[in-house]
């Protein structure tokens, strides 16, 4: 009869890493850890920086403000001021009426004098008839007219030619004064206003 052994002595496997590669790995980590830290403090230490050239300008922008307002002077209101700008304020209005009333002139005697002053030109006869004053008011809406003729008609044709141009169009003369004089002419003062008023005028 044969003995059969069937009890057989097994090795145990061992898994996992070994003692080396867990001290290798130990060490990477711990040149991780300690890369991070340096990086760490290197970002620290330049935001400490930072803030303190962030602090030292704010400290500067104090100071100054501090100085600014130490030397300024609040501005004060000149109780005169709102007289003299009323003042000037009424002075230019003035002014501008006045530059009005002058342009108003302006327009009214060149517009208002050449044309009579034209008038009288054309239509004047060319002989046997003088005129001594011409005298245009308010742009030539009253006229004076003095003179000599020496014939007694050609005083009235010509006021008749007067009429017919467009300028002195339907006007008429309130005062008419005709008289021979020493020198047997005739002397004519034409108005178109009354004697009283023109001595009122004057």
């Amino acid at each position: 009869m044969q003995n059969l052994n069937l009890y057989q002595l097994e090795r145990t496997q061992q898994s996992g890493p070994r003692p080396a590669q867990m001290l290798l790995g130990l060490g990477v980590v711990l040149l991780l850890c300690l890369g991070h830290a340096s990086w760490q403090a290197w970002q620290l230490h330049h935001g400490a920086q930072r803030l303190a050239e962030k602090q030292l300008q704010a400290q500067q922008e104090e100071a100054q403000l501090a100085s600014a307002l130490g030397s300024f002077i609040e501005p004060t209101l000149d109780e005169r001021l709102p007289e003299e700008l009323a003042a000037r304020e009424q002075g230019n209005r003035e002014l501008q009426r006045l530059v009005a009333y002058l342009q108003l002139l302006g327009s009214q005697r060149s517009a208002g004098f050449v044309a009579p002053l034209a008038a009288l030109t054309e239509q004047h006869p060319s002989s046997g008839l003088w005129l001594n004053g011409i005298s245009l008011h308010e742009g030539g809406r009253h006229i004076r007219l003095q003179g000599r003729s020496q014939d007694q008609e050609l005083l009235p044709a010509y006021l008749q030619r007067l009429g017919q141009s467009a300028v002195f169009s339907g006007r008429e003369f309130a005062r008419f004064d005709v008289q021979r004089g020493d020198d047997q002419l005739l002397h004519f003062d034409l108005s178109s206003q009354l004697k009283d008023k023109e001595a009122g005028d004057e």
